[in-house]
């Protein structure tokens, strides 16, 4: 399965969980039905920031399943994730963090190093 039929695979999945058509999701999140059916399908992949904020509020999806769907979303366009795109705009320190982990060659497990302490 491509990246991109697994977006649009995640997008119908929760779209039915939400036992919604996609005529309904459609006009609640301000598209087409066509363009719906194309981006479940995997044919369409990058829709515009504000359709995945809609898609995330009328699917009422958990963080877990939005940062899956960002995720997604970024592999099929070759991407960072929006949510992390945005944090790095407004913390310059984070690409220097980034920069000097590459330089360094940090590992996975000083990643998780990294993250423990922060959750402490």
């Amino acid at each position: 399965m491509t990246e991109n039929n697994r977006l649009g695979q995640f997008i119908s999945e929760k779209r039915m969980q939400n036992s919604m058509t996609k005529q309904e999701l459609a006009g609640l999140i301000g598209i087409s039905t066509a363009y719906l059916s194309q981006i479940e399908s995997g044919i369409r992949c990058n829709p515009k920031e504000d359709i995945i904020a809609n898609l995330i509020s009328c699917l009422h999806l958990t963080t877990e399943e939005t940062y899956k769907l960002y995720d997604l979303y970024a592999a099929v366009n070759s991407t960072i994730a929006i949510d992390v795109t945005h944090y790095m705009k407004q913390n310059a320190i984070v690409s220097k963090a980034i920069r000097i982990a590459e330089k360094y060659g940090a590992k996975e497990s000083d990643w998780f190093e990294f993250i423990e302490k922060l959750n402490k």
